[in-house]
């Protein structure tokens, strides 16, 4: 089909940045990734997470979410991430197996809800 993800994007107030970065790297394992100065707004962050898709942080002054906003990521390692949730002291909401692996989603620091999958099933 010739189609693939790039990124995903998620927004955050201004000066949210410094506190949500780092629980995308800590707690779920993604590498910051440069972002070019030309030709993207200020503030923000991206992070890689594989070889080809990216994670971006965008600071808007009108930043909302909706409850159901997401994205989800595929996890190598389904139990050491839930250990570094919970050491963050990050909501765990356990949902249904899909795919035939485990899943469930937690928030960032500041509310963005994201949905992990382990790499298993269908997703292995």
């Amino acid at each position: 089909m010739g189609v693939r993800l790039h990124h995903v994007n998620i927004v955050v107030k201004p000066g949210q940045t410094a506190q949500v970065a780092g629980f995308y790297c800590d707690v779920l394992g993604l590498s910051p990734a440069e972002k070019p100065a030309e030709g993207t707004s200020p503030g923000g962050a991206w992070f890689d997470i594989d070889d080809r898709t990216q994670m971006h942080i965008s600071e808007r002054v009108d930043a909302v979410m909706h409850d159901d906003m997401h994205f989800a990521l595929v996890l190598d390692d389904f139990d050491a991430v839930l250990a570094r949730l919970a050491e963050a002291g990050a909501e765990w909401r356990e949902q249904p197996d899909l795919f035939g692996g485990r899943r469930g989603s937690t928030r960032d620091p500041v509310g963005n809800r994201i949905e992990l999958l382990e790499r298993a099933g269908k997703l292995a």
